[in-house]
């Protein structure tokens, strides 16, 4: 688990190079569109070949959920909504949003793994309580207070409504339109 949530917390490279250069968000979003495609493309892939599903499996076990062998996995996902924040939304916008998921989401699993708290859900206060905090602080790098604590409310929400690998779509969608709609 802490090979995934590491691999998961490496995608704080996409904002910093993001918010540290001149490149065009046209050009980022399409570095972000084409690895999800090519990831989707494994995906079916994987239905297709039983060889490569197995191969597929032994080169990512570490880092990949189990969940994510069946159907769309969500690193997939996960470029598709970074690549959509970026396409979407202003570059400060997108820089928070893709952060509070790199941040939010996989600190909520570790901590609502990990601290005994009350359930709603299939999700923990704890863990809830983790994702308000790390995306709210995310979001602070590139955005005035309030609105940081909006966008750390919506990536709590994305992350406890959206079913579990789907958050890596919703989470950084809600945050760039709770950032957009203040």
């Amino acid at each position: 688990m802490l090979a995934r949530k590491a691999y998961h917390m490496s995608g704080a490279i996409i904002p910093a190079v993001y918010a540290s250069t001149s490149i065009p968000r046209t050009v980022v979003a399409g570095i972000l569109g084409a690895l999800s495609l090519l990831l989707l493309g494994a995906d079916a892939g994987r239905r297709i070949s039983p060889r490569f599903d197995t191969l597929f499996r032994a080169s990512f076990r570490a880092i990949l959920d189990p969940k994510d062998f069946i159907g769309v996995n969500g690193s997939t996902l996960y470029f598709a909504g970074c690549a959509l924040a970026a396409a979407l939304f202003s570059k400060e916008i997108a820089c928070a949003a893709i952060l509070s998921l790199v941040l939010g989401d996989p600190l909520a699993a570790l901590i609502g793994s990990s601290v005994r708290s009350p359930r709603i859900g299939r999700v923990s206060m704890a863990g809830s309580l983790a994702c308000l905090g790390a995306a709210t602080a995310a979001c602070a790098l590139f955005v005035e207070w309030p609105r940081a604590l909006f966008g750390g409310l919506a990536a709590t929400l994305a992350e406890a409504l959206s079913g579990s690998k789907f958050d890596n779509l919703t989470l950084p969608l809600a945050v760039a339109v709770a950032l957009r709609l203040l």
